[in-house]
């Protein structure tokens, strides 16, 4: 009883230390970056052009296909895409996460929690690096930014804790079911094609229920319906909210739980 006491209190103390002790984290990521773009003239800038290079001839591509007008549609996907790549980068990577740091989990007392924190932290830079192709999409064609733009930041943070949450919950499982990565993989490929990124959501006319009942779309449009200047229902607000509080909750639970049994499992 009092050994499950103990653990049950290192997990609440790793959990606060998340926002106590950020650095940490934050460091390691950054430091992940500049070592994969050690010795490069460009540097982690190499991002930004591979981004800006697929999303630019993706979505000149598929804006043909569909007959969009390539004003609209550009903006619309490259917004979507950088987006959903920060989403799907994180799924994907969280699922290795903890399996990937089991040396470092066995040798120091670092919280385990932070290996998944620096997985998050890695691509929310490799995110930020893929901003730039928007700003530079605008300059060539320039759609309205009002106020409501603003509204992005707010979006941004649901959208770091919730991916935060998410990815705890996902490595707790990938770490002890071995099958689950690759599983996870089909289904990040799965979910690209049920999310508005190459489609507008006020084009479909059946499957509406599949739309309504994809988390990730609701992070999606609530960062990407401002920028563009594009209207956000309530509902896809409160969807996200509501996600968002959902997903802190089981991670909290798994952690709490199964973080005595990580070090065994890794």
């Amino acid at each position: 009883m009092n050994g499950t006491m103990t653990e049950s209190i290192r997990a609440k103390q790793d959990l606060q230390q998340i926002l106590t002790h950020n650095h940490v984290w934050r460091a390691l990521a950054a430091a992940d970056i500049r070592s994969k773009y050690r010795m490069s003239t460009l540097g982690s800038f190499w991002i930004t052009l591979a981004t800006g290079t697929l999303a630019l001839s993706i979505g000149l591509i598929y804006g043909q296909f569909f007959g969009q007008d390539i004003h609209s549609y550009l903006p619309y996907f490259t917004v979507s895409y950088i987006t959903w790549m920060f989403i799907a980068t994180v799924l994907n990577d969280c699922s290795n996460s903890l399996i990937a740091a089991g040396n470092l989990i066995k040798s120091s007392q670092m919280p385990i929690v932070f290996h998944v924190l620096r997985s998050v932290q890695r691509n929310f830079i490799v995110f930020a690096h893929n901003a730039v192709v928007v700003v530079l999409v605008w300059m060539f064609i320039r759609w309205p930014i009002t106020f409501e733009a603003l509204l992005v930041i707010p979006a941004m943070v649901l959208l770091f804790i919730f991916l935060t949450s998410t990815a705890i919950t996902i490595s707790v499982v990938c770490v002890r079911y071995r099958d689950i990565p690759p599983l996870i993989q089909v289904l990040t490929q799965f979910l690209f094609f049920v999310t508005p990124i190459i489609w507008y959501p006020e084009q479909l006319r059946f499957g509406s229920v599949i739309l309504a009942l994809n988390p990730i779309a609701y992070m999606l449009m609530i960062v990407r319906d401002p920028v563009l200047g594009r209207p956000i229902t309530l509902e896809t607000w409160l969807g996200a909210i509501l996600l968002t509080v959902v997903s802190i909750a089981v991670a909290v639970f798994m952690y709490r739980r199964f973080r005595s049994r990580i070090a065994y499992w890794v």
